[in-house]
């Protein structure tokens, strides 16, 4: 709504203060934004940063406040003392009268567009919003940038109480209890390189959905023993259940998952199962649902390819760079978690924010770890591990605000270092996926180079990434689409729609090769199954079999190459367990329904696409874990995958040379694609040998480049029976060395020996 003439404003102190203000970065500021209830006085006290000309802002406080912004009628022209020629002229829709349900109260200017209101009637769980006056008379009514709890994206925020928790892991917050996993190690805590990261998604680790169902989780991970902390997918709020990275309220959790008081009660269980939490924030863009950040100041600099994006270096960005680590302070201080993931950094376009993030985390929560993903894989810098700052705290923000000011807006700022921990190493994931998938002499190279140079980033062979943003399928259905060759054996108008249907066309192989009949299955019942997948030509069972066997022995290669590198590590939930379960994109927006309902191409659209519809209620069902039950020749392959990779993580804990070991040597086989690394940390040796091949070694495997002197013995092999491996094997073997190895080594497998 608009008021053409507001120059019959009369509100007092609310123009601009002349005076330069002095604002600090001590937490007392950072802790002061948004609403902010006072315990002693049973008042609330509000601060916002909005456009630094204004004409004037206000925060209207309701008990009773229900529906959208745009539903309620305002009572604006009592409290600004507009004429009734200029409300007639300029208002276009009635407002009520003042009434007990909601009060108005002026803002005071600050300066620098920061606006103040203090000693508010307002109690936990009231209503609240801003009104903007902007220059050009318009009237935003906004809900706040800081809000802690926000029901409706669309809606009035509500005053949040921090005291709706009480913490029972305090050895764990104290530190205290020696499982907990710090940026700066020192007794009993330790350091990233402890890291085996479970990254989870919360919509689809249960049925349910939610924060308090998925402690049944946390549960089996504990139990399992397969991690040392998991990694939640961003639970900024938004209006479904998604993958999250379409949060609009930075400050507030997902009230679709549960509350704030839940999610905390997750983090504190967790803990006390011995798990660190990371939690995942999106700073390079806000949302397309629910993005009101325009209306209320200068937060926004133009929009992107999955929403607007944020001003960190454009006019009057300090604030808005503020903002934003102060959510990371926030998530640090407020929900305990252990470390932060910071989604696609590079995209920020401002260097220099990410360097405020360290700074400033670094100050207020110097335990917890910060991991990029930035992908710029030329930029090392991004990963420095952590190191004592060179400056004080203030110098380094006085920096970076001095730096920002003085570099030309829109152009990318670097400086000399970020401060961040780790970072997801993108050209270490690609190389192991494709030795895995695709081995080759070139794969062998890529290997070679990556692997050594990995120590301090997260390594990984698949995130939710290269899950979900291709057609939703695993890795086994991924192998199997590419060794049956299955996009000349599906119909298709396009390319898309072929990868699309022979991906899902691969997914219903893996399903029926575990299925509880398919052993019983004759070939008729098979091909006529087949063709109902949209294969065009008759596979027999053997081959199915063997096909699925050696993708689940990729697969724990794949694993396996990660977990024996050393530094922090990843997997994708439910990896460990070699589950089948889709992980779909998607996500529903609030005006989905609506949009499809007036042209049925939209939902059209995203098939074509992606094979599947995107909606929340149809695509994440198939997403659940255990979502396909194994069963017939594979009834015990999950129990199977689980003690393969306990049993990894069990040596992972007893050798200290697998967490922070030096890789002295590696060794590449071209001839028959194995690859080797040979660790060292004091007088502990370890060699792992890789059989990327499909070469069956039965005691006749040598290589020149074996570590010379000394006597080695297996203690891992990923082909065990227990594991569900073919059983080659050099157990019990006390006599193997350079002049003597006659190795056992099945394809697609890797051994690990350790010098006696």
């Amino acid at each position: 709504m608009k008021i053409e003439n507001i120059g019959a404003v009369r509100v007092p102190n609310t123009r601009v203060q002349r005076q330069t203000p002095s604002f600090k970065r001590n937490w007392a500021e950072h802790a002061s934004w948004g609403a902010n209830y006072v315990k002693k006085t049973g008042k609330t006290n509000f601060k916002l940063f909005s456009f630094p000309d204004a004409k004037a802002v206000f925060v209207e406080v309701a008990n009773k406040a229900a529906g959208a912004l745009s539903d309620v009628r305002e009572r604006v022209v009592g409290v600004l003392g507009l004429t009734a020629a200029a409300a007639a002229a300029g208002i276009r829709k009635e407002l009520t009268p003042a009434d007990e349900n909601s009060k108005i109260y002026p803002m005071e200017q600050k300066g620098e567009g920061v606006y103040v209101a203090d000693n508010i009637d307002a109690k936990p769980n009231d209503k609240y919003r801003y009104i903007v006056v902007t220059k050009n008379n318009d009237i935003n009514l906004v809900k706040d940038p800081y809000s802690k709890k926000q029901e409706n994206i669309h809606g009035w925020s509500s005053v949040y109480d921090t005291d709706n928790y009480e913490w029972k892991n305090t050895d764990w917050l104290e530190g205290k209890d020696s499982r907990r996993i710090v940026r700066k190690p020192n007794e009993p805590l330790r350091g990233l390189e402890r890291l085996v990261i479970d990254e989870v998604n919360i919509p689809t680790l249960t049925k349910e959905g939610t924060f308090e169902a998925a402690k049944s989780r946390i549960d089996t991970i504990a139990k399992k023993g397969t991690a040392t902390a998991i990694e939640l997918m961003p639970i900024e709020n938004t209006f479904s259940k998604q993958w999250g990275y379409d949060g609009v309220d930075k400050f507030a959790v997902n009230e679709n998952l549960g509350s704030a008081e839940q999610l905390k009660e997750l983090i504190d269980y967790a803990h006390g199962k011995g798990l660190n939490v990371i939690i995942d924030m999106v700073p390079n863009h806000i949302g397309p649902d629910g993005d009101y950040l325009g209306e209320t100041g200068p937060y926004i600099k133009g929009s992107g390819e999955f929403g607007n994006l944020l001003n960190y270096e454009g006019d009057n960005n300090k604030y808005v760079r503020d903002w934003m680590t102060n959510a990371a302070l926030w998530w640090a201080n407020e929900f305990k978690v252990d470390g932060i993931r910071f989604d696609l950094t590079s995209s920020c376009d401002s260097d220099y924010l990410l360097r405020q993030f360290a700074v400033e985390l670094n100050e207020h929560a110097p335990n917890v770890f910060l991991i990029a993903e930035d992908h710029r894989n030329k930029r090392p810098e991004i990963t420095s591990y952590y190191a004592p700052p060179t400056f004080s705290h203030d110098e380094n923000l006085e920096f970076i605000d001095r730096s920002v000011k003085s570099n030309n807006i829109g152009q990318e700022t670097v400086p000399k270092r970020l401060g961040f921990d780790s970072e997801w190493d993108s050209q270490y994931k690609e190389s192991v996926e494709r030795a895995v998938l695709e081995p080759s002499v070139f794969a062998l190279d890529d290997i070679d180079k990556y692997l050594p140079t990995s120590h301090y980033r997260i390594k990984y062979g698949y995130s939710h990434d290269e899950i979900g943003n291709e057609d939703g399928t695993r890795f086994i259905p991924k192998y199997m689409a590419r060794h049956f060759n299955l996009f000349i054996s599906v119909d298709g108008d396009s390319d898309a729609s072929k990868g699309q249907k022979a991906a899902h066309a691969a997914q219903n192989l893996a399903e029926l090769v575990v299925s509880a009949g398919f052993e019983n299955m004759t070939n008729d019942e098979i091909a006529k199954a087949e063709k109902s997948f949209g294969v065009n030509r008759f596979i027999p069972k053997q081959e199915l079999i063997n096909v699925f066997e050696t993708a689940v022995a990729k697969q724990k290669l794949m694993l396996g190459t990660v977990m024996t590198t050393p530094g922090p590590k990843m997997y994708f939930q439910g990896d460990d367990e070699g589950d089948l379960s889709y992980f779909k994109f998607f996500r529903e927006l609030s005006v989905d329904n609506a949009k499809r309902a007036a042209n049925p191409q939209e939902k059209q659209k995203i098939l074509n696409q992606k094979g599947y519809d995107t909606l929340e209620s149809v695509a994440r069902p198939d997403c659940i874990i255990d979502s396909v039950p194994m069963g017939g020749l594979y009834k015990n392959m999950k129990q199977e995958m689980v003690k393969f990779n306990s049993d990894l993580m069990k040596l992972l804990n007893s050798s200290e040379v697998l967490a922070k070991g030096e890789i002295v040597a590696t060794y590449k086989d071209n001839q028959h694609l194995v690859h080797s690394h040979h660790l060292k940390l004091g007088n502990e040796e370890l060699l792992v040998i890789k059989n990327y091949g499909y070469g069956f070694h039965n005691g006749t495997y040598e290589y020149y480049g074996f570590p010379q002197g000394g006597k080695w013995k297996e203690v891992f092999n990923s082909d065990a029976k227990e594991y569900g491996g073919s059983g080659y094997s050099n157990a019990g073997r006390e006599d193997i060395n350079n002049m003597n190895q006659h190795l056992s080594l099945a394809p697609n497998s890797f051994i690990i020996l350790q010098k006696v």
